[in-house]
């Protein structure tokens, strides 16, 4: 045998036996999460959801998510299964969350054509459902239900330097609606070339393309309504004050038409022909005002009315308000007919009407995240108020899941103004119609309308340029909503559903970041990923990256150290010794063989006593 062999520390002596080495899933922080408090999904894949939760159940996982991705799959559930799932439930000492189906529900109303108020309608409709079934299996009251804030195209963000050198986030692609059609329109930054003194080149952000294109759609509308009276003019310009007065007689008795001539007929049908083109104007106005004022802000809408008045005031030659009231004189009602059956006054008017709707200018394009707030709002307030109505202030409560870039809402901000707009909303309802003061409907609604945040959905920021710093940023700005936490991993680019530790998800400074309210609320792993590939339940290996305790006081040993007790097969020399190795060295003085004063036998038939070869 040569001098320098050695073998040392074959056995792991000592306290390093029980520290994790470098293959360990071990996130660096011992208990960072007990194991109470670490929850499991359900297999999403099937409708069998009480033989999914059994099989987790038997593992002694005390927090259980059930759900499944489709709501086609999720309602051939029976209801009975729900409460058979409550009884397992309490029989285990566990606690039940649920997860809302995800394929195909946009709360917002979005759908493969685009958005329509009748798929808000039907999402709404299917949470209210999950609601009446939540209701069964939740046991203490206001359980989390995680529902993803939108399943529609959402914008882009990322980090970059700007000319100072100084780092900022910016917007990579922005998502328009266009709220006519509701049909979606991506906008990138775009960089224009202009012939001024050579070649001008100019960048124009996502942001500043939205408002030209909103403008330019606009003044579009406006110049068509301003070309129709253009042929408007070259037709009346060429034809007498006369002609048109014998229109307008001839419009009222056919037999004055008969009587004309035949240069005073066609002079007639002309002024028709212009008045016909007078007809297509003002229809147009009518329908450019009614987007402006359906489209319009509060402001504008205001300014639209004004605007209407002084255009009735043009058009008739009187106060409207005394139209509209009846109390006009006869010289008023003479001067209103002379005034409206002037064509070309009537002309005049719209143009003038024309030029005043183009300065008002409404966002016929809006960006995806502040049209989805207003529609997703209407949806959670509603279906927060059916969870009062069913049960009152210990009703299930919505838990509004952060999504990744690609989807709408994967900026904290942004959610942050989703739940805000969705309990205000609610908060109204509850003191119009149930009669509730402002302080409790606020309370009610902060305990009814929270948020899910999942570690792994911002991660995925990182293919933007984000750090581990940026995402705790967006995370301190949803901390003091969250009522339960998804946990997961990935590697930045892809929803890798992977146990904590096997990818780069920063999550203690995730978790810090949410602070006491992410400290208290329901924490889920999704590992979904690893049970479709593996096989296997990963929860050995989540109570060990957590470095969870193994005992229910919150002190040592930790499930990380356990490679310590059994040589595992990520832990030290795992088991490439033979058993016989630790029955002999491992065990009490009863498995030491008898000429060492143990209860081995010793004979030559029993083999050695490592290797179980004879002496």
């Amino acid at each position: 045998m040569a001098k320098d062999y050695t073998i040392e520390n074959i056995y792991e002596p000592g306290y390093d036996s029980f520290m994790p080495s470098e293959d360990s899933p071990y996130l660096g922080k011992q208990g960072m999460i007990p194991a109470r408090q670490l929850g499991l999904t359900t297999d999403p894949r099937v409708a069998n959801q009480i033989a999914a939760l059994s099989q987790s159940l038997n593992q002694g996982i005390s927090i259980m998510e059930i759900g499944t991705l489709s709501p086609q799959i999720f309602e051939q559930i029976p209801k009975q299964h729900f409460a058979e799932m409550r009884r397992k439930a309490k029989l285990a000492g566990a606690e039940l969350t649920l997860h809302a189906p995800i394929q195909g529900t946009d709360p917002s109303g979005f759908g493969q054509q685009g958005w329509d108020e009748s798929n808000r309608l039907l999402v709404e409709r299917q949470l209210k459902d999950m609601i009446d079934k939540a209701s069964i299996i939740d046991e203490k009251g206001n359980m989390p239900i995680t529902i993803h804030g939108s399943n529609a195209a959402g914008s882009n963000f990322k980090y970059i330097n700007d000319e100072n050198g100084e780092r900022k986030k910016v917007t990579d692609m922005l998502v328009a609606v266009d709220r006519e059609t509701g049909q979606l329109r991506p906008i990138k930054e775009d960089t224009k070339f202009y012939p001024d003194f050579g070649v001008r080149k100019e960048k124009y952000s996502p942001e500043k393309q939205l408002e030209i294109a909103n403008k330019t759609m606009w003044e579009d509308q406006i110049e068509k309504i301003e070309f129709q009276k253009v042929n408007f003019d070259n037709i009346i310009s060429k034809i007498p004050k006369e002609a048109q007065i014998m229109a307008i007689k001839s419009g009222e008795d056919e037999e004055y038409f008969r009587q004309l001539g035949p240069n005073e007929k066609n002079l007639v049908l002309k002024t028709n022909s212009a008045r016909a083109y007078l007809d297509d104007i003002h229809r147009s106005l009518n329908g450019t005002f009614s987007k402006a004022y359906e489209l319009g802000t509060d402001g504008q809408k205001k300014e639209l009315e004004i605007m209407s008045n002084e255009f009735a005031r043009d058009l008739y030659g009187v106060d409207p308000e005394k139209v509209k009231s009846g109390k006009l004189t006869e010289e008023e009602k003479a001067r209103m007919s002379y005034v409206y059956h002037d064509f070309q006054n009537q002309a005049n008017a719209m143009q003038v009407f024309a030029e005043k709707l183009k300065k008002v200018n409404p966002q016929i394009l809006e960006g995806i995240e502040s049209f989805s707030i207003n529609k997703a709002s209407d949806t959670f307030s509603n279906v927060a108020m059916h969870a009062y109505e069913v049960k009152g202030d210990k009703a299930p409560s919505l838990s509004i899941e952060n999504l990744y870039q690609d989807i709408g809402f994967s900026q904290g901000e942004d959610l942050k103004n989703l739940v805000e707009a969705s309990r205000k909303k609610f908060a109204d309802k509850l003191v119009k119609e149930k009669g509730v003061s402002n302080g409790e409907a606020e309370k009610i609604a902060s305990k009814l309308i929270g948020v899910t945040f999942d570690v792994g959905h911002m991660n995925m920021s990182k293919k933007f340029g984000y750090t581990d710093k940026d995402l705790v940023e967006e995370a301190k700005k949803v901390s003091k909503y969250v009522n339960k936490v998804h946990l997961t991993d990935n590697f930045g680019f892809n929803d890798s559903h992977l146990p904590p530790g096997m990818g780069n998800v920063p999550f203690q400074a995730l978790l810090e970041a949410l602070g006491e309210e992410g400290a208290k609320a329901i924490k889920i792993n999704e590992v979904g990923g690893w049970f479709e590939h593996f096989k296997t339940s990963p929860f050995p290996q989540i109570l060990e990256a957590y470095g969870s305790p193994i005992y229910s006081a919150a002190m040592g040993p930790y499930w990380s150290q356990a490679g310590g007790f059994q040589q595992s097969y990520m832990e030290g020399y795992g088991q490439m010794l033979p058993s016989t190795n630790y029955q002999l060295f491992g065990a009490g003085f009863s498995q030491l063989p008898q000429s060492l004063g143990g209860q081995q036998s010793q004979g030559r038939e029993s083999g050695g006593r490592m290797g179980g070869g004879g002496f």
